[in-house]
């Protein structure tokens, strides 16, 4: 037995816990830049503070859910900003933007024998992350991990962000299980470890990058770590 007690589902955020977004993320942006650039003339610089101008416009106009994730929203705004029309420049940059990310994700460590890992030993695996149920269906799809999914829950669903204890008690209640019960793996110390851990659930901290020099953090380096403490 784990030093959490007895754990009965475990419960992953997704970008930059299960593959790298910072990867993926700056390709699909240098596609952007390109794209604005041979079709609007302009620079890398003029997109990324365009770019930036509308991200923080929608988070101050709707605040942090599910929909401010929403980049076709975000691409709205900034064809509308720019006096740009909408045809076809909003869907074909909504598309290349995330056609580029999809096809760039790049796991961290091997998912699928994790997952076959956890479901021999009979738990229940959840999602619970920031962002559209969509897309998040479609990177765990394409992770090849989709399969192995016993519930989602993203801030789309909750309209609140983490780390809103309404993420994680409804992971909790998707779980069937009490939140001691139930463990939490992500790779932000705020939204994800303390979030869990305010609600009351087991937490681990994905460092990767061995950042976080605070010793009373439970804190794994590599995903399959997890099984030391299921």
């Amino acid at each position: 037995m784990s030093e959490f007690g007895k754990i009965k589902s475990v419960i992953f955020d997704i970008d930059n816990t299960l593959y790298d977004f910072g990867y993926s993320n700056k390709i699909a942006l240098d596609k952007l830049r390109e794209y604005t650039r041979v079709n609007f003339a302009w620079t890398a610089e003029e997109f990324d503070e365009r770019h930036l101008a509308v991200q923080r416009e929608i988070y101050s106009q709707i605040g942090y859910n599910g929909s401010c994730r929403d980049r076709m929203l975000r691409y709205q705004k900034m064809l509308e900003h720019a006096s740009l029309p909408f045809y076809p420049h909003a869907a074909k940059i909504y598309e290349l933007y995330w056609s580029t990310m999809l096809e760039t994700l790049q796991p961290h460590g091997d998912l699928v024998k994790l997952m076959q890992d956890l479901k021999r030993m009979n738990l229940r695996i959840g999602i619970g992350t920031d962002m559209t149920v969509y897309i998040q269906i479609l990177k765990l799809d394409k992770l090849q991990i989709l399969r192995y999914i016993d519930f989602i829950v993203t801030s789309e669903e909750v309209a609140e962000e983490k780390p809103s204890p309404k993420i994680f008690q409804m992971c909790r209640d998707k779980s069937g299980f009490s939140a001691n019960e139930c463990l939490f793996v992500g790779d932000d110390l705020r939204k994800d470890y303390e979030g869990a851990k305010n609600f009351g659930m087991n937490a681990l901290l994905f460092d990767k990058n061995d950042t976080c020099s605070d010793e009373n953090i439970t804190r794994i380096k590599t995903l399959d770590q997890i099984l030391e403490f299921v």
